[in-house]
């Protein structure tokens, strides 16, 4: 169904609607294939000349494996192209809930060694069902001195008051301006979220 729309939309000339929602994973025998992030990684290289710089990036899930991959090419690691010459600085800071590393062993190279220059904060809930906690927990290998918040809840990010507490914490040093709340530390913190399931 997906190749017929978009089929469909090539021959007519006109694409009304564009999924930037995710790229897909496609597992033919022993291969994975990452199905449209050729595509993905072209449109961000485009965006980061045309929109940028960037102080940081914040990914949530695919978004922070995908934020992850960003990070590593901009801080000059080699991995796959943008399409297109990308003039931009490595970014000041990385925020991923929920990440893990790429499937295909194509991009495997990419995670060899740690990213020395972009600090990062890592979300991951402890009732994950839909990537689990482990994966998250992998991904930590590639950072030096990353901040890890687990929390008690599913596959999302948390709006807990500890949430707000640590992530505020980690970007006063890479935001001017920005000043921790204080009166967040009277607010109670919610009850632990039971599991989720994906919808």
């Amino acid at each position: 169904l997906r190749d017929a729309l978009e089929d469909s939309s090539e021959s007519s000339g006109k694409q009304d609607f564009v999924n930037l929602a995710w790229w897909w994973t496609r597992r033919g025998g022993k291969t994975i294939e990452l199905r449209g992030f050729t595509k993905t990684m072209e449109f961000i290289g485009k965006l980061l000349n045309e929109q940028g710089p960037f102080d940081g990036i914040l990914g949530f899930s695919q978004g922070g494996t995908l934020a992850v991959v960003i990070a590593a090419l901009l801080e000059g690691r080699d991995g796959p192209s943008f399409g297109i010459e990308v003039n931009h600085p490595p970014i000041k800071f990385l925020v991923v809930a929920g990440a893990f590393e790429t499937e295909s062993p194509q991009y495997q190279y990419i995670y060899a060694k740690p990213l020395t220059n972009t600090p990062s904060l890592h979300m991951m809930g402890t009732y994950d069902t839909v990537v689990g906690i482990a994966k998250p927990r992998q991904l930590l290998k590639m950072f030096e001195n990353p901040v890890v918040f687990e929390f008690d809840g599913g596959h999302f990010i948390p709006q807990t008051p500890k949430c707000i507490r640590t992530m505020t914490e980690f970007l006063v040093p890479h935001i001017p301006g920005l000043q921790p709340k204080s009166n967040t530390d009277n607010v109670p913190e919610q009850p632990p979220t039971p599991p989720q399931e994906s919808a």
